[in-house]
């Protein structure tokens, strides 16, 4: 599909950014967020010399869950009347044993990577619902399938966000909206910045964008329910 309004949130780096850049060509508005108002305004930079469509961006903490979805969900609802991408990619990981680590850390990561994201569908599925393309999709992590001993509360996190789109993806059959569970599994960002690793030791976010693309020239009636990508190598686990 061609002439998409698409909304990406964590879209000024990683997978996020490569994702708008994928699906930024085929856009005639693209809606990115992030939390750091000046990436952002940089992405927007990159994503105009590619693409003739329409950036939007806004930045907010996605920490403070309910105040983020809905500055998001007022900012979309002001430019756009409908969604036919929404994109929930946004995260972070903090590291620590679950035995350990401290209240403050575990609650803000449940925020940031699974909290927020029920808020925002909640705000953006009447546009989402307005839309012909009518499509979702989260980007979890394969730590949403086994044990991610570095960063166990990102792994907890994860497994939340799948069953919730699972979840969501029964709710919303007859509506038409289709909804995708993607998880990548180790991908060159900065979660690996200052890590000696062979290149070709772990996916490029593109690859993942490549993916994203791909869903939205499926015809109305196919829906991607779950997705895993994984190094050829398969994932490591510090």
């Amino acid at each position: 599909m061609t002439n998409l309004t698409a909304l990406i949130t964590g879209a000024s780096r990683g997978i996020g950014l490569a994702i708008a850049k994928r699906i930024a060509p085929l856009a005639s508005q693209l809606l990115i967020s992030s939390r750091n108002r000046d990436r952002i305004e940089v992405a927007k930079q990159v994503l105009e010399q590619s693409s003739s469509a329409q950036i939007l961006t806004t930045s907010c903490d996605h920490s403070e869950s309910i105040n983020a979805a809905r500055t998001i969900g007022e900012w979309a609802r002001q430019n756009t009347r409908a969604i036919d991408l929404l994109v929930l990619n946004a995260g972070y990981y903090v590291e620590g044993k679950l035995q350990d680590i401290g209240s403050d850390d575990f609650e803000e990561n449940l925020r940031v990577n699974f909290i927020v994201n029920h808020y925002l569908v909640q705000e953006l599925l009447p546009l989402v619902k307005q839309s012909k393309l009518r499509r979702i999709i989260f980007v979890g992590s394969t730590a949403a399938y086994e044990p991610y001993p570095a960063v166990p509360t990102y792994g907890v996190a994860k497994w939340a966000l799948r069953g919730y789109a699972a979840n969501l993806r029964q709710e919303l059959i007859h509506d038409n909206v289709g909804v995708t569970f993607i998880s990548p599994g180790g991908t060159l960002t900065d979660m690996w910045a200052g890590e000696e690793l062979p290149p070709n030791r772990l996916l490029d976010p593109d690859d993942i964008a490549k993916l994203v693309a791909a869903i939205t020239t499926l015809s109305p009636q196919a829906v991607v329910e779950e997705l895993i990508c994984r190094p050829m190598l398969g994932d490591i686990h510090e």
